[in-house]
């Protein structure tokens, strides 16, 4: 969606919402035809917004667990989306003194964890449900980071941890992997190498799925200044040291139908075998955006 004269001279980026579709087949999905459709979209506004989408499938129920932002502080929510396709109230999953958002949901056995982004406490810290989808208990840090959009896949048996060291100047990360072992319910980790990455264009945007047999990692497109431009879909190699990757697919909001809001960007893409979810970036229209920017420039303010 390229933006007109008017739409770069008045109007702003300023808070996210959620656009879900549900899939005809298995192979009808953003990777396959490079564009999103969308059936569902979230209502949000500048004091309640909603962002990092998370599907989960729980046999034959459909949960998306999100970063819901009320005025300013993150908490997670979630709900259940219903065969009809529409979703069921939202409910609070998890909410601490600090922000949270990015709500990184995955099972081992029979028990369901959680890692959500709360690097408002320089924390990476990992949950456990008491009761499935709405009670969890805090377990253990993981990692003393400042860390954002951490994300786990199952490999060969084993999983792997991946997290982002973000700073506060630019929009610029660097990528961290881990092989995670569970020893009397207690993980460690062991970090291995992350190969050739480029640091506007490797933070975490979703679950890691498979497609057509390859391990597909959704990652952000960004700029030193710029958050939120799309989503490159890259095929990701993991070996016992390291792991690499390439870029297969990037979209960005000109791939996207959506109805209900004015939008200029996306950051995260979540899928299981039913559905598809993004959240986009909506904007509004600011009269006085010129005589700010014109400020800006000649004052400093």
């Amino acid at each position: 969606m390229s933006k007109s004269f008017i739409e770069k001279l008045f109007w702003n980026p300023n808070y996210f919402t959620i656009a879900i579709r549900k899939k005809k087949d298995k192979t009808d999905s953003l990777f396959n035809t490079h564009t999103f459709h969308s059936d569902l979209e979230l209502r949000s506004n500048p004091n309640y917004w909603v962002a990092d989408p998370m599907l989960v499938q729980d046999e034959e129920k459909t949960y998306l667990f999100y970063e819901a932002c009320h005025n300013g502080k993150g908490i997670i929510e979630v709900v259940q989306i219903m065969n009809d396709g529409s979703v069921s109230a939202p409910k609070i999953a998890l909410e601490r003194e600090y922000h949270l958002s990015y709500p990184f949901v995955f099972r081992i056995d029979d028990s369901w964890y959680m890692i959500p982004e709360s690097c408002a406490c320089n924390k990476v810290q990992l949950f456990k449900a008491t009761d499935f989808p709405l009670k969890w208990e805090f377990k253990q840090t993981l990692l003393d980071e400042y860390a954002v959009d951490t994300t786990v896949v199952e490999k060969d048996g084993r999983l792997l941890l991946t997290t982002f060291i973000a700073n506060s100047e630019s929009e610029a990360v660097i990528p961290k992997a881990y092989w995670i072992d569970f020893n009397d319910g207690i993980a460690s980790l062991k970090r291995i190498s992350w190969e050739n990455y480029d640091e506007y264009n490797v933070r975490g945007a979703g679950g890691f799925f498979i497609e057509n047999g390859e391990l597909i990692r959704p990652a952000q497109i960004n700029q030193a200044n710029s958050y939120g431009d799309g989503v490159a879909l890259k095929r990701i190699s993991i070996s016992e040291d390291c792991i690499s990757e390439a870029d297969i697919v990037r979209v960005s909001s000109k791939d996207v139908q959506f109805s209900s809001y004015r939008f200029d960007g996306l950051h995260t893409y979540t899928c299981t075998d039913k559905y598809e979810a993004i959240d986009v970036r909506c904007s509004f229209f600011d009269i006085f955006k010129p005589i700010k920017k014109l400020r800006s420039v000649l004052f400093g303010i």
